[in-house]
């Protein structure tokens, strides 16, 4: 099992950042600079990025007890009406007990309406058409992929349908499973489009060697490759996974981060709601969110939660029975999920600020986003789609003959060696494609655009690849 975002890479981070924090004589002079910029994982908060005011005020008032809390006379000086209210509703959806206790194992209800409403919301849904019991809160969205995956995979001869690049999280999971990964390629000409005959492709071959295909990822934006799906692709891999009995694993924990005017959000529930999947019964598909990503960035409240649409309901007691072996989710981070999916209302005192703090995270991830895609494609040797959704860049990047050499004599790939080297010379941490997935004799990696020193990245990337260049030219 290899998860590639905390791989070989970072742990080497880890410990040079170790070494510039408490350098001995011999070290002092080891590295031309003094910390590591840590463009690998997208952890918002880790880099600069703050937290939104108003959630973090209701999160103040749920771990307060009440009398120093939403009970204190004086409570008003320090907050909001607005969030005073949203705790005293909250600690009453927890019955009173706050957030030290344990929850129901899918969630507190009320926050799982919250989830159940904002769905209906983004999709122009029925009201009342998302069932409450049909939705998990979990530990990230990470938890909740991998208690669905855990219930598909019930023997060796199961396999799921990554796309490839994928997030590893998804290889990882199947290895440990004793799952077979069935890949299917991503377009990288196209922004890294989706085509159905390569599905029809992937899925033949598989079960030519005798994988039994039980459901297919879907990941929209893009991770690592940081496309959006338009409305037609994503209802053909819905129709796809409807025509061969798949079931569909949306995910779509970058739903909020889509940068360019003519893109949209397309979830897949809409898609299979627009085609009459659902109301004929006819889908079987589990979407996941998460606090995470988006704008709020939350990665450390640990909160997301996975939608089922078209799961049996003896299935449906198996996720139960999963969920319930672990008590619950962490309370804080379920609470997290009901102030993403249900913020301020329009006209409260936090209204406006909220939805301004919003928008200036935005913003500043959509230039981020133009900056790194557009300054890497212009490095010779480099070829980078646009970022046009999500928060990461996949570049390829050219190896020279000798690096291709050395990286087989240390027995790596050449993406890992280039990777260390770029951390070893510049402090830059940044993720292999290998660790991915790609196409045969493609190299490069993925970044996050997330730190506000992205513009220096992109330039210390193109001073390190022309050394990188001449160091290992023949």
């Amino acid at each position: 099992m290899e998860y590639a975002v905390r791989g070989k890479i970072a742990i080497e981070a880890d410990k040079i950042s170790e070494e510039l924090k408490h350098p001995s004589p011999s070290s002092s002079t080891k590295y031309p600079f003094d910390h590591i910029i840590y463009t690998n994982i997208g952890n918002p908060h880790a880099v600069q990025q703050k937290a939104l005011t108003w959630p973090r005020q209701v999160m103040a008032l749920l771990q307060l007890p009440d009398a120093i809390g939403i009970n204190h006379p004086e409570a008003h000086r320090l907050f909001p009406p607005d969030a005073i209210e949203r705790a005293r509703q909250m600690k009453a959806s927890l019955g009173g007990h706050g957030i030290g206790a344990y929850t129901h194992s899918k969630g507190v209800r009320e926050f799982r309406e919250d989830v159940a409403r904002f769905i209906e919301e983004r999709d122009g849904a029925r009201r009342g058409s998302v069932d409450v019991e049909n939705i998990f809160l979990t530990a990230g969205a990470s938890e909740a992929i991998t208690m669905v995956m855990t219930a598909l995979i019930k023997d060796s001869s199961c396999g799921i349908m990554i796309p490839i690049p994928q997030y590893p999280l998804y290889s990882a999971t199947l290895d440990l499973l004793g799952g077979h990964k069935v890949g299917y390629y991503l377009d990288e000409q196209s922004i890294w489009g989706m085509n159905i005959e390569e599905l029809e492709r992937s899925l033949a071959e598989a079960k030519s060697n005798g994988v039994n295909v039980v459901a297919l990822v879907l990941i929209n934006p893009g991770n690592p490759t940081g496309q959006v799906l338009s409305s037609q692709e994503v209802k053909d891999i819905v129709s796809f996974c409807a025509r061969h009995n798949l079931v569909l694993l949306s995910d779509e924990v970058y739903q909020e981060n889509v940068y360019r005017d003519e893109d949209e959000f397309f979830s897949s529930r809409r898609a299979a709601d627009e085609l009459g999947l659902i109301e004929n019964d006819a889908i079987q598909l589990c979407s996941f969110h998460s606090v995470s990503k988006g704008v709020f960035g939350e990665c450390g409240q640990r909160g997301g939660y996975v939608e089922m649409v078209g799961i049996p309901e003896d299935v449906n007691d198996c996720f139960y029975k999963l969920a319930a072996s672990k008590l619950c989710s962490n309370a804080p981070g379920q609470a997290m999920v009901s102030l993403m999916c249900k913020g301020p209302n329009r006209g409260d005192v936090s209204y406006e600020s909220h939805e301004r703090e919003k928008m200036a995270v935005f913003e500043g991830l959509k230039d981020r986003a133009s900056i790194v895609s557009q300054g890497l494609d212009n490095i010779p040797g480099f070829s980078c789609q646009p970022a046009t959704g999500a928060m990461y860049c996949f570049p390829s990047v050219h190896m020279p003959p000798g690096a291709m050499r050395a990286s087989n004599e240390m027995g790596m790939s050449p993406d890992t060696l280039y990777a260390l080297d770029l951390l070893q010379t510049k402090g830059i941490c940044v993720v292999p494609a290998s660790g991915f997935g790609q196409k045969e004799g493609r190299f490069g990696f993925r970044t996050t655009f997330l730190s506000p020193e992205m513009r220096t990245v992109v330039d210390s990337i193109r001073d390190h690849y022309e050394q990188f260049c001449a160091k290992y030219a023949d």
